[in-house]
């Protein structure tokens, strides 16, 4: 705010890992202006959350939940993953239900992609019985789209359904390359058409 003139209904969204945040923190945060939180939590099943290197358990994400509501979050997107090495449609069906429990706001359901010279691609590219079939991956994805749309989650981008008024705002204009700014390790901005 001492750089930019920031209009008073802007989305100021953050993202964040469980177990990477504590209630100190998301005080600091709400405090600081941020009004959207995406929490990355991408399974409830433990097992595949260890396979993926994530550092936190689903119980941890569910404090960080808790926590983040607790202080004042009314905006939030949890990420989902399917497609994970081992993971059934029961598997992800039993994820879609524990988090719609949760009444986030947002959701974004992306399936995983092995992009070459990552330490997944050294792992699985040779070994694609350890993945989910095309198939599977499939039914992932119209499950994501019928049970969430059932539950009133509208799906306005490829990867992304929010309740009614709670689309991401960068999720929106992102493809009109409307002019948004990141801040901090790893943010993009959009500024004058260029992409810094």
């Amino acid at each position: 705010r001492e750089c930019f003139d920031v209009e008073p209904e802007a989305e100021i969204s953050m993202e964040c890992n469980p177990g990477t945040v504590n209630e100190q923190n998301l005080k600091k945060y709400r405090t600081a202006g941020i009004n959207r939180l995406s929490i990355g939590l991408q399974s409830t099943q433990d097992s595949l959350l260890k396979k993926l290197g994530r550092i936190h358990t689903f119980q941890q994400f569910l404090e960080t939940y808790q926590v983040a509501r607790a202080t004042g979050f009314s905006n939030i997107n949890i990420d989902l993953m399917s497609a994970l090495p081992g993971q059934t449609l029961s598997d992800y069906e039993e994820t879609l239900y524990k988090v719609l429990a949760l009444k986030p706001e947002h959701i974004s359901a992306y399936s995983l992609i092995i992009e070459e010279g990552t330490p997944f691609y050294e792992a699985y590219a040779d070994h694609p019985e350890l993945l989910p079939t095309e198939e599977e991956e499939r039914a992932m994805y119209y499950e994501t789209k019928a049970f969430l749309a059932s539950k009133g989650y509208e799906r306005y981008e490829i990867s992304n359904y929010a309740k009614p008024d709670y689309e991401c705002r960068h999720n929106l204009s992102y493809w009109e390359r409307v002019d948004y700014l990141g801040l901090g390790l790893g943010a993009a901005s959009l500024l004058g058409n260029i992409r810094k």
